[in-house]
């Protein structure tokens, strides 16, 4: 004989229980999701505030209000929309780990994007795996972090950099022009390291030699010290490896000096859109990092105007826009192949799968025979290496790929 407990029976009470943790919405296991929510350790202020104007945030802001407009994404026969969580680091990198730590513990984001730069790059991807949050990694290179990919299966890196693969293609270049000596001013920082290491080495190989260096602070405010001795080599190339604040203030002070060498690479900035704006003609013939434009492909023709009417003209970035917008292409569909929002789930999606993107058929080389994080083949990419030539951003790299073909030496700044 049962007891009675109240008015209700013992089985009643139990059948009960076992009802309201299957419907959704109550208990814990049964609880549908009603979206999907992305968080971001971004410097809201701070040196590096530019890029969310201009970098990985404006784009995936862009894609995010697309998605959501269309319906958001599909998950398991439901549509989802897309929240992004921002949280300000102010470009710390303290500030970043705590920030990733809290997106995953407090927040419970389903996946992430990275942060601005190499270094918070550097502290955030151990993070996101441990958790194992998945993390499109935008600005930012990983040349120190390729060969912790092994262990880091959920961080997948989207730019090129360094030795993935500017340099090795630049020095191909200047080889191939005659070039033989070189300068190289670096910021003080993982970036400024990798690609001093790697330019350094590139160089050697191609029978280029590096006659000076010169490191500075993130925070300098004078380059006349570091042109003058850069002047005083002769070098035919000058490498100005730093971020976008420390680039516009170098073009400055060179075009003051009146320092134009034969070849004069600048890197994050003069791929902008905006650094045309500001220094006009006298960018004409100028390296940068990067590249795409127009003449890659429709698709990258049709993104230019979308990112015109979502953004505005200064904010076309012709280093990572393309191939930034084309990984969350990728990685919406490998959501929707998963039909889950399982993070294991969807890296193994991505691992093993190709998609089309407004890249091209894309797809990942991971570490560990898949099984790590992952880096897109230089095949993905549209180019390494641009130079501004009558107001576009021409890619200069050798092959197919090439959409003009390189100018040394640089001519004079115009007369002004």
């Amino acid at each position: 004989m049962w007891k009675r407990i109240g008015k209700y029976s013992l089985p009643i009470i139990i059948c009960l229980v076992l009802l309201l943790t299957l419907v959704p919405g109550c208990g814990g296991g049964g609880t549908e999701k009603t979206e999907i929510v992305i968080g971001a350790s971004r410097d809201l202020t701070g040196p590096m505030a530019g890029f969310q104007d201009f970098g990985f945030a404006a784009i995936y802001n862009m894609w995010a209000a697309e998605v959501n407009a269309a319906g958001g994404i599909k998950v398991g026969g439901k549509y989802l929309p897309v929240r992004i969580i921002e949280y300000d680091d102010g470009s710390d990198t303290a500030t970043v780990a705590r920030n990733i730590e809290k997106l995953c513990t407090q927040d419970n984001v389903d996946f992430l994007f990275g942060p601005t730069g190499t270094t918070p790059l550097f502290a955030a991807a151990p993070i996101a795996n441990k958790y194992k949050k998945i993390i499109i990694c935008g600005e930012g290179g990983a040349t120190t972090l390729e060969s912790k990919l092994v262990d880091l299966p959920y961080v997948f890196s989207v730019l090129n950099y360094s030795n993935h693969f500017q340099m090795p293609v630049f020095a191909e270049i200047m080889e191939a022009a005659g070039a033989k000596t070189a300068y190289i001013a670096y910021i003080e920082n993982l970036h400024g390291a990798e690609y001093n290491l790697t330019a350094q080495t590139e160089f050697t190989l191609h029978n280029i030699e590096v006659v000076g260096t010169s490191s500075y602070p993130v925070t300098i405010a004078d380059m006349e010290p570091i042109i003058k001795d850069a002047m005083a080599s002769n070098a035919d190339i000058f490498c100005m490896f730093g971020y976008p604040p420390n680039n516009i203030l170098f073009m400055g002070t060179a075009i003051a000096l009146n320092y134009s060498p034969k070849a004069l690479i600048i890197g994050p900035g003069a791929n902008f859109e905006f650094f045309s704006g500001i220094f006009g003609p006298n960018l004409e013939d100028v390296f940068g990092e990067g590249a795409w434009n127009r003449q890659t492909s429709p698709a990258a023709n049709e993104l230019a105007d979308k990112i015109i009417a979502a953004k505005g003209l200064e904010n076309l970035d012709w280093w990572g826009a393309l191939v930034y917008y084309s990984s969350l292409q990728f990685f919406q569909q490998a959501i929707e192949k998963a039909g889950t929002l399982d993070s294991t789930k969807i890296r193994d999606v991505m691992s093993t799968s190709k998609f089309e993107t407004a890249l091209g058929l894309m797809w990942w080389d991971c570490a560990a025979g898949g099984k790590g994080g992952g880096l897109l083949p230089q095949a993905c990419y549209a180019g390494q290496i641009g130079q501004w030539q009558n107001g576009i951003f021409q890619i200069v790299d050798p092959g197919d790929k090439r959409t003009a073909n390189p100018v040394y030496p640089k001519p004079p700044y115009p007369t002004p």
